[in-house]
This record gives structure tokens, C-alpha cells and sequence, in this order.
């Protein structure tokens, strides 16, 4: 598989080559760590171990975890970057912030050396993706300061892809410029905006599959995870969706291949990525249907680095090699530990509840809010809000919230209270927010 992001000898490695990489890089990080950052000695302190004494992935289980809470503590007590800034800003050339779905958006820095690795991972997760030198993209995440935007139009550039740096707002706007250009192109977005953008087309009098998009990376959301979601937008549009994974704190960095055998592991070499139990941390072996959390350390990282960050992110992961050639472990999103809600004992998580709906097509669009109005313990029927399709007739809407009650109740378990909302209302331009606790 011959190409500019194609790494043969980073993405055929052995897992013994991973970890045999690993290890040459580790004890630099640590000795970088602890010379730069008094919260990172902290932990090395806490732990009764010197630096040097990390020599593998088997040693970092001596060290505690990081929370993301601490960062974002950090910075609203009024660091710039927080508790884990280790390079000078003369150092640093690029200050951004994560999505915030999940809370308070924190800053995040990093140095020239941060963003070229920044890049060479998110090409690799692209190049797995389809993404060609050839190909013209329309960039339609938010520049407004979050991560996504200009990092990721550069992620774009490395590989060589012309991009459009259209962000976000003006729907009606980019669907013209579509119009206009006689040729094929891809765009880059949140799964749900690939939904809201087609919506808007036929309600201008365009056909989406007739406006030249082929290829569609997206990433943000978990909606490609979520069975049909996909292929509603490949109807669509008539294009191929691909899918990635990242996060504000270390980029996009994972992508699938055209065998769409789940997430390939973009960021050998630069992120050490752990798999642990999430109720009892301890660690999980990396083996083929394997569960936990992923909790990431920085190989590298300057500005902002994370020793055994935990990430909430429940995955599942896969070891055996793919036909497409890559060694690596894939993977797949289970859904977020610190999104999950229990209502009267049943643990419940918005990915199950996006699965549910989904069935519920045509009636539904499939976009969705789960709204907590009081905190823990949830004795009450949360509410959840659901477009309803545009052209589905009003006096069959008592029925379609009883079957939509009676579909998550057999599914999960639980029982909700339901709100039709018009088609468009919830899904957006930005990342969609499906878990709001009102209290």
C-alpha cells in the first residue's frame, strides 16, 4: 500500500515492536516531565519513584491517574494551560481548547514540534480514511478557538489535500459553493451536520447526491457508530463515509479503512494508549473483544503533555491484524463513563439510547437530548427530546411517542418521557450535545 501516510514501518509493527518503541521513548518523556513541571513531580513523588525508573508501559502502573478536572481547575484558578504546561510560552505557537460537550472547554497548547506530530497522526488516520493528495475538502468544523478546526485543516494540508476552510455557519451559503464547483469533493464534519446539510439542500430545491460530495470524513460524534447512521448519509449523498476519532487534547489521530473493521490506532509512537477497568482500574490486557477505559501518556509531548490520563472513554479493542495491512489495535466507542446516568439502578448510556432511535427511522431522524433535571438519584423518567421526520403526518404523533416509550423501555430497560421536536432543532452545525444535566 504504497503512499505519503502509509508508514510501513511504523503501522506493520508487532505489538513487541510498539512496546520496544515505547520504551525508547519513555524514559525521555519522564526525565522531560520532571524536570519541567512541579505537578508532574508531584506525582513522581507520590508514587516513591524516580523518572528513570519508567522504563516500559508495565512500569507506568506505579503512577496516578490524571483527571481532566484537574487541568480544567487549573485553568479556571487562572493558569493559562494548567497544571501540566511544561514548555515556555516563547515555546509554544498555537493555543486552542477542547469541544467542551462534556463540560467547560480547557485550553490546550502546543509547540511546532506538538503540531507536526500532531499532523503526522492525523494524516495517518486520514490516509487509512481514503483521503487522497487529489482530494478537495471543504473543512467544516468550528476555527472559533476549538481544536478541530485550524489543527485539523492542517492535518489536511500535511497530507497534501486541497481544503476549504469553511467552518462553521452559513449552511446555505456552502451548499451553493457545492453547486458551483464542477467537480468532486469531500467535506469533514460532525456526522449530524452530514444530516442537517441534506435536510437544508432538498429544502432549497437541491438534491444532496446531485452537489459532487464522493468522500466524507467525520468525526465529533458518535453516530457513526450507531447502525444506519451511515448509511443515511451515504444515501444521502451518495458518498463514501469514513470514520475518525480524536479529542481536543490530542487531535485526530485514529481512523478506519475502507474494510470497515472498526478504529486503526493512529498514534503509535507519540501517545501510549492503556486499557484499564474503569470501576476498579485495574489493567486490562490488550486482547481480541477486550473492554475498558483508554487512559493516554505522551510519548513525546511538549507544551501540554498527559502522564496516564484517563480519557472516560469505554472502548472495545481488536488485535488481530486487518487485511488492509496495518498491525496495529482497532477499536471501537462503547460510549463515555462519565455520560453514563443510572435510573433506578440500570446503567444507561446516550450511544444505547442513539441505537434505539435509530430503529425508529423514517418516523425519526434519529437526533436526540437527554435532559436530568434533578442530580442523582434519577427516580424519575428523564426526558428526552426527538425530531420527529418533517413530513410525518401530526395526528399519528401520540402513537409514535408510545411506540418511541416503548422501544428504549425493551431496549434499556428504562423507562422515559418522550418530546417530539421539529426536524432540524437539535442537529447542528456543531457538535451535537446528548446528555444535558439541567441541575
Amino acid at each position: 500500500m504504497p503512499g505519503s501516510y502509509w508508514n510501513e514501518e511504523i503501522e506493520t509493527l508487532s505489538r513487541d515492536g510498539v512496546e520496544r518503541l515505547e520504551s525508547e521513548r519513555l524514559p525521555t518523556q519522564m526525565a522531560y516531565l520532571y524536570a519541567n513541571s512541579e505537578y508532574f513531580r508531584a506525582r513522581f513523588d507520590q508514587a516513591g519513584i524516580k523518572p528513570q525508573a519508567i522504563k516500559n508501559r508495565s512500569d507506568l502502573a506505579a503512577i496516578p491517574f490524571m483527571e481532566k478536572h484537574e487541568i480544567a481547575e487549573s485553568q479556571q484558578q487562572g493558569q493559562l494551560l494548567g497544571i501540566n504546561q511544561c514548555a515556555t510560552q516563547s515555546d509554544i505557537i498555537r493555543v486552542q481548547a477542547t469541544g467542551g460537550t462534556t463540560g467547560r472547554p480547557m485550553r490546550v497548547g502546543w509547540t511546532r514540534q506538538d503540531l507536526t506530530d500532531y499532523c503526522e497522526v492525523g494524516s495517518r488516520a486520514l490516509w487509512a480514511n481514503g483521503c487522497r493528495p487529489d482530494d478537495l475538502v471543504f473543512e467544516c468544523m468550528n476555527y472559533n478557538l476549538y481544536a478541530g478546526g485550524v489543527s485539523d485543516h492542517m492535518c489536511f494540508e500535511n497530507l497534501g489535500a486541497a481544503t476549504i476552510p469553511y467552518g462553521v455557519g452559513n449552511s446555505l451559503r456552502l451548499l451553493e459553493m457545492m453547486q458551483e464547483i464542477k467537480q468532486d469533493i469531500s467535506i469533514w464534519a460532525t456526522p449530524s451536520y452530514a444530516i442537517r446539510l441534506a435536510q437544508m439542500a432538498r429544502e432549497n430545491n437541491m438534491e444532496p447526491r446531485d452537489l459532487g460530495l464522493r468522500k466524507g470524513f467525520f468525526s465529533g460524534e458518535a453516530g457513526m457508530q450507531v447502525a444506519g447512521y451511515r448509511e443515511k448519509i451515504e444515501d444521502s449523498w451518495g458518498l463514501v463515509a469514513s470514520d475518525m476519532y480524536g479529542t481536543g487534547e490530542l487531535g485526530m489521530h485514529s481512523g478506519e479503512c475502507s474494510h470497515r473493521n472498526h478504529l486503526h490506532y493512529g498514534a503509535i509512537g507519540v501517545v501510549l494508549t492503556e486499557l484499564i477497568d474503569p470501576e476498579t482500574t485495574e489493567p486490562v490486557a490488550f486482547e481480541e473483544g477486550a473492554i475498558g477505559e483508554f487512559v493516554y501518556t505522551s510519548l513525546r509531548r511538549q507544551a501540554c503533555p498527559h502522564l496516564r490520563m484517563r480519557s472516560r472513554d469505554l472502548m472495545q479493542v481488536f488485535v488481530e491484524p486487518c487485511p488492509c495491512g496495518r498491525t496495529g489495535f482497532r477499536f471501537k466507542t462503547l460510549g463515555r463513563s462519565d455520560d453514563m446516568f443510572i435510573v433506578k439502578g440500570v446503567n444507561v448510556f446516550p450511544l444505547a439510547v442513539q441505537a434505539t432511535l435509530a430503529g425508529l427511522r423514517p418516523r425519526l431522524t434519529g437526533e436526540f437530548q437527554i435532559i436530568l433535571h434533578r442530580p442523582p438519584p434519577i427516580d424519575y423518567a428523564p426526558r428526552v427530546l426527538v425530531e420527529v421526520s418533517s413530513d410525518f403526518p401530526q395526528n399519528q404523533y401520540e402513537r409514535l411517542v408510545a411506540d418511541t416509550m416503548n422501544a428504549i423501555s425493551n431496549d434499556l430497560n428504562v423507562s422515559v418521557s418522550i418530546e417530539l421536536v421539529e426536524e432540524g432543532s437539535i442537529s447542528t452545525e456543531k457538535k451535537s450535545q446528548r446528555l444535558i444535566r439541567d441541575y
